[in-house]
């Protein structure tokens, strides 16, 4: 019995010391070598790598900014179906003040990440479609309003209580005010006495 499990040590000694161990990468010690690591994962094609390389361009984390660097990153990790790296591009042609506004450039993206399910996707997609579609304004408000966010739920009253006659619904508009004022939206609590007040008369 000794013997075999002195065996059985020696073996996995072996293993551990084949050539092939030695040609595994250094850890991870410093932010330097993280930097190292994205970069040459995104290089690989990586698209969580290319998102966070183009995160770090974008914020600035390695010194000045690049928004250069930063789209050319985000799109190569976007057009690979990176979620965030999608919903990042419509926010930068939505409102970032480093570019002049597109807003069908930031509705492709936001249309993209949304159709992976992206709650602040279906927000930011509801807001630029509203004047044009209600209903479908609706149904993203809807969607985001479900996954907790407060202002989604607001708009979503707003526009049922004030939008075409297609999307007019008191009842739902009530329902809606409620759950923002519970998500703490602002201006819920407020929205909540008008309506009871025209509720009322």
């Amino acid at each position: 019995m000794r013997l075999a499990l002195c065996g059985l040590l020696a073996a996995i000694c072996l293993v551990s010391a084949r050539p092939g161990a030695a040609d595994m990468p250094a850890p991870v010690v410093t932010y330097g070598d993280a930097m190292r690591w994205y970069g040459q994962a995104a290089r690989a094609g990586d698209p969580q790598a290319q998102f966070y390389l183009g995160y770090i361009h974008d914020r600035g984390l390695r010194g000045a900014n690049s928004l250069s660097e930063a789209l050319g990153w985000y799109r190569k990790a976007a057009a690979q179906g990176e979620v965030r790296a999608q919903f990042r591009l419509g926010l930068l042609f939505d409102s970032d003040p480093r570019l002049p506004r597109d807003p069908d450039e930031a509705q492709n993206w936001y249309e993209a990440a949304a159709a992976q399910g992206h709650a602040e996707a279906h927000f930011n997609l509801a807001r630029l479609v509203e004047a044009e579609d209600a209903a479908r304004a609706a149904d993203l408000y809807t969607l985001a309003a479900e996954a907790g966010i407060g202002q989604a739920a607001f708009n979503l009253a707003l526009l049922r209580i004030n939008g075409p006659e297609e999307v007019y619904d008191p009842a739902e508009a009530w329902r809606w005010t409620l759950r923002a004022q519970d998500l703490g939206a602002p201006g819920a609590g407020e929205l909540r006495s008008r309506l009871s007040a025209a509720f009322d008369e």
